[in-house]
């Protein structure tokens, strides 16, 4: 975290909640599904526009900052949420989950109507996503304690756009469990 992130103890307490998120879905039997950021060697597939998009946002200094190179310790997942065998992993190298990738394939093939989305960066992946979501025809859930951003003011902003979508991971836990409210 402290390597990429600007508020690494912020993300490192995500992090936290993500994991004990992830492990309670595993008891419950909900599928585990990492997107995995990638992007090639010498950012050759990170457009101008997004370069200067996160050397504006101050997340790189030029293309030799750029985390998530293929290969590198910024595209690892982070120790605390390794996926376990069960567990699909699949790659993407754009802020929208579903664009170029196998999201929506994965997603259908294992009859998913509804996803509960967590991670880093509200205001960028987590909130583009959402598009995705809508655009595909799935129901989703953003736990709060379980979504971060490098820029409060962004995450905030984010947040208050995705309002209609934010549960608790308590209620979650709850409809995991049979027990709460039917969201779909």
């Amino acid at each position: 975290f402290d390597r990429a992130a600007k508020q690494p103890e912020k993300i490192r307490s995500t992090v936290t909640r993500l994991a004990a998120c992830v492990e309670m879905a595993r008891r419950s039997h909900v599928p585990i599904v990492y997107l995995q950021n990638m992007h090639l060697p010498n950012a050759a597939d990170v457009p101008s526009s997004h370069l200067h998009h996160l050397m504006d946002s101050g997340l790189a200094n030029g293309p030799e900052d750029i985390p998530c190179i293929k290969g590198t310790w910024g595209h690892q997942i982070v120790d605390e949420l390794r996926p376990l065998t069960d567990d699909i992993i699949i790659e993407k190298g754009a802020f929208n989950d579903f664009h170029n990738s196998m999201l929506d394939k994965v997603l259908r093939i294992r009859r998913v109507e509804t996803v509960v989305l967590t991670g880093i960066s509200t205001h960028a992946g987590i909130l583009a996503t959402t598009f995705g979501l809508i655009d595909h025809g799935y129901y989703f859930l953003i736990p709060p304690e379980c979504v971060s951003g490098n820029d409060p003011e962004l995450e905030v902003a984010a947040m208050t756009l995705l309002k209609p979508h934010v549960v608790s991971l308590a209620e979650i836990r709850l409809g995991w469990s049979g027990q709460g409210p039917s969201r779909r």
